[in-house]
This record gives C-alpha cells, structure tokens and sequence, in this order.
C-alpha cells in the first residue's frame, strides 16, 4: 500500500509539471513512461490536468511562466497530499478495501480541481498585469502628447506675439554688425518704440558655455540698460523676443549691442561686445 501511494504521489506531481510544461528532460521522459503503465485513476487525472490548462490557453494572453512556479506548484500539491495521507491514515481502520478507490477517485479529483483553481488564478494574475501595464504605458503616450500640444501652443503664442510686431507700422530696423572677438557675427533688432516691443535676431555667435549667457544692452542716453538676457545654444541663427524692453524713444536711443556675461546677466556690462548696432544715423 505505500508502495502503491509513493506511486500515486510521485505520478501527481510529475503530472502537474508535465502539463504546465516545467519538466527538466529526465523528469518528463519519467513521467511519459508511468503514463504508459497508468491506471484508469491515474489516465484521468491526466486528462483533467491537460484539459484545464489547455483550455486556459486559449482565455487568457501566453505569459512565460515564473521561474520558480513549479517549485510553487509542487509545494501545494505536497501539502495537498500530506493532508490527503493524514485523512487517510485516519480512516484506514474503519474503511474496507473496496473504499481504497473511491478514496483514490476522491484524492484524485481533489487535486485536479486544485491544481485548476491554481492554474485560473495565476491566469488571472497575469491578465491584471498586462492589463495594467497597457493602461500605465497608454497614460505615459496620452501624458508625453499633451506635453508635446502644450509646447506647440507656446510655439504659436510666441510666433504670433512676433508677427504682430512685424505687421506693425512703426517699426525700425537695427542692424547689428560683428566685433573684433566675433567678426562674423550679425544680427538685427526690430523696434516699435511706441509699444516698446522688439525681436531680436542673431546669427553666428558662439556657443556660450554653460556658466554664461548672453545680454542685450539698449544704449539710452550712451548709458547701458540691460534689455534681457538669453543663450542660443547650438543655433546658428535663432530669434528671441525681448521681454524687457527699457521705455526709450528713438531720441533717447544710441544703439544695441550684446555682450557675454556670466549666467543670468549683470546690471553693467563687463564682458566683451560681440554685436553692436547704431539707431538711424548715431
């Protein structure tokens, strides 16, 4: 009889792997050969293994099962069984021999029934997985999309707000010439002294290091009044709208010119002048 149970026990749980395909090559050339010697018992617990985890297959998305899952699944069934051994020794006395398959037939069906309950829930737990990082990657496209809107909408706003000062009639042209440490460079400035709006457009100016930035003076008076600050990278020709434009009038005004200077600008200019460009006739 222990012979026959350690037989049982054994055929379970190569079954169990079999099917869930955890087998080394050994174990499942074991387990083909004590299906070739299987009891009736034995040939339906198999097809009820197989069955569940094939109709599995085709309800939920094929994940490639954990590494130890098998270990996990072979440690349920022995406890399974050692329940099953101890409810068994219980009985043993008051039980005939003719009981001994039924309770073969019940072990048997227990088993299946857990190992399917096992199989749907771990099924489960990869749909919940999948499904999740489905929604998480969809969020990230939806949220690196309205990024890019929010971006383009700046893009426009600042492409307007420099086509209003275009289309403006009262405006004037600076042109703004290289100087001796940069005499390739050029650059204009479009005024409209009324709004005390203006564009600035630069070409050719060197990559400013990372501790710099360039700075827009506007010589009011032949005095420098800082007129913003701003870095064009690796650009070579880049506009910029100077958002803090000094109140002057063409009267009051000498020229532009650009300076670089340490990170953020400084209140009078100390760096060496690398664009400079008179008002009219000045």
């Amino acid at each position: 009889m222990a012979n026959e149970q350690s037989h049982t026990e054994k055929f379970e749980q190569l079954c169990a792997g079999y099917v869930l395909h955890a087998l080394d090559r050994e174990e499942r050339e074991e387990f083909e050969e004590m299906l070739g010697e299987a009891s009736a018992e034995e040939r339906d617990l198999y097809q009820t293994m197989w069955t569940t985890a094939n109709q599995l297959a085709f309800t939920v998305e094929q994940e490639e099962p954990p590494a130890d899952l098998k270990e996990r699944l072979m440690e349920i069934i022995r406890e399974q069984q050692q329940d099953q051994n101890d409810n068994t020794v219980t009985n043993i006395d008051e039980g005939s021999p003719s009981d001994d398959k039924d309770r073969f037939n019940w072990s048997a069906l227990g088993v299946a029934a857990s190992f399917a309950l096992l199989i749907v829930s771990l099924s489960l737990i990869f749909y919940s997985f999948n499904l999740n990082s489905s929604l998480s990657n969809k969020n990230n496209i939806i949220a690196e999309k309205n990024t890019q809107i929010t971006q383009l909408k700046n893009e426009l706003e600042r492409k307007e707000e420099m086509l209003s000062i275009l289309e403006a009639r009262d405006v004037d042209l600076v042109m703004m010439a290289g100087r001796d440490v940069n005499p390739n460079g050029y650059g204009k400035v479009i005024w409209n002294a009324s709004k005390q709006q203006a564009l600035l457009q630069v070409s050719n100016l060197p990559t400013e290091a990372s501790d710099k930035d360039y700075q827009l003076w506007l010589i009011k008076n032949n005095k420098p009044v800082s007129a913003g600050v701003f870095s064009v990278g690796n650009q070579n020709d880049a506009f910029f709208k100077i958002e803090q434009m000094a109140e002057a009038d063409k009267q009051s005004t000498n020229a532009f010119a650009i300076t670089l200077e340490p990170k953020g600008g400084v209140s009078q200019p100390t760096g060496d002048v690398y664009l400079l460009g008179n008002v009219g006739n000045k």
